[in-house]
């Protein structure tokens, strides 16, 4: 992209954006000419898209205007554990048929708005691609390098401490399970509502841990 194409982005991204992580990765990224690798992964825990979605996928099809790639990463193994942001309750287990048949209906309404017609513009992956498979002691690597501190620092967690709720381990890990989908992935940026940082500050950790350049992270004002 040349620099009035990166203004211009930026102009459009302005709108809806709220923070970058951080801008001067943002910049280097789109200056370097490289074909960008953009992660963007859904718990298909419902078969609709809301406003929020409609947000992240419109940055993203501007970004596919430009030639860049977007990961559509499924997460059908995160999805039957239950992304516990902003609940105070733990959530329900869905079932299979259920996850496969929002999958469905997620990737048709998203067809509405992203480029599917061309592989070099679009990609389908699936989470249980390496969680389905991983090995105990490989997933034991994973939990052994972060701290139970920086967990529980999680202000949702911390909230629950409060109101003397349950915290269970399955929603603990989450997190780093989001993160090191961005490693699985390679990763360049991601578009999230501000409510994902916390789990997608634990891709830049995996990523770097692994030898990768961190991705940047784009959040979105709340709708």
């Amino acid at each position: 992209m040349n620099a009035q194409q990166i203004e211009d982005l930026h102009m459009k991204f302005s709108r809806t954006t709220a923070e970058v992580f951080s801008m001067s990765e943002w910049n280097n990224l789109l200056c370097s000419g490289k074909r960008l690798r953009i992660k963007y992964g859904v718990d298909v825990t419902a078969p609709y898209l809301h406003i929020g979605h409609a947000a992240n996928l419109w940055m993203m099809r501007l970004l596919q205007d430009h030639g860049h790639k977007v990961i559509f990463l499924i997460g059908d193994f995160t999805t039957q554990i239950g992304d516990p942001t902003g609940k105070s309750r733990t959530r329900p287990v869905i079932l299979q048929e259920e996850i496969e048949r929002n999958t469905l209906e997620f990737i048709e309404q998203a067809k509405m708005v992203l480029r599917f017609d061309n592989p070099e513009l679009l990609e389908v992956r699936r989470n249980s691609e390496w969680f389905g498979n991983m090995a105990i002691g490989e997933f034991l690597k994973l939990l052994s390098m972060v701290t139970h501190a920086r967990l529980i620092s999680r202000d949702m967690f911390q909230k629950r401490l409060t109101d003397e709720d349950d915290i269970y381990m399955h929603e603990m890990v989450y997190p780093l399970l989001q993160g090191y989908d961005s490693f699985a992935l390679q990763s360049d940026v991601t578009i999230i509502g501000s409510d994902q940082l916390f789990n997608e500050m634990m891709g830049r950790f995996y990523q770097e841990r692994f030898g990768q350049t961190p991705q940047v992270i784009l959040t979105l004002f709340p709708f």
